[in-house]
């Protein structure tokens, strides 16, 4: 192979030429790879939900149990896929700044607050359910000891839901001091 034959070949190696269309397609947020495995999470954990609430009250005696453990339920439930939906658009939602550092201050912002509802909603979403199943319940040494291993593992739950969402924050903050080391760097 001749040199300028080499040369050639390095001047035209990745200039496939993309069309508009294609650009457009791969800059697109939604097609994000993990925003689809969310999508699939948000779509799965719905018709679950939905699921559920449409056979709790025959399968699981919801007749039988107090009214206010059925409302309970039920309310914290349409809650818990409201904050689902609510986070995902605002995942999805674009950067709104006038630049990117401040486009990343208000996200950092939008999934802090994010963080705290989606905590309050599995906090009130659980306790519904322990309440709704507890209602009627005449405990024993045995059921308390149920119910105390249900507890244990509800908290290890929110403990890891709470170090994933700590995980992200951090991130972006890091992100967000790395512009602030940039800005300082080039002035």
């Amino acid at each position: 192979m001749e040199l300028s034959d080499l040369k050639s070949d390095w001047h035209n190696a990745g200039v496939t030429m993309k069309s508009e269309g294609d650009l457009l397609k791969m800059t697109r947020i939604n097609n994000h790879p993990t925003l689809k495995k969310i999508r699939s999470k948000l779509i799965i954990e719905t018709f679950c939900f939905i699921l559920f609430l449409s056979i709790y009250y025959d399968w699981f005696d919801g007749d039988k149990k107090p009214m206010y453990a059925n409302a309970l339920l039920v309310s914290s439930l349409l809650l818990f896929i409201a904050n689902d939906m609510i986070g995902y658009f605002s995942i999805v939602k674009k950067f709104s700044g006038r630049d990117i550092k401040n486009s990343l201050e208000i996200y950092l912002a939008r999934i802090k607050r994010l963080s705290i509802y989606s905590m309050i909603c599995i906090v009130l979403y659980s306790f519904s359910i322990l309440l709704f199943f507890t209602s009627v319940i005449h405990f024993t040494k045995e059921k308390s000891f149920i119910l105390l291993s249900f507890v244990i593992l509800l908290f290890q739950m929110l403990f890891w839901s709470q170090r994933i969402w700590n995980k992200w924050i951090k991130s972006l903050q890091q992100q967000l001091k790395n512009f602030e080391i940039e800005e300082v760097s080039k002035a």
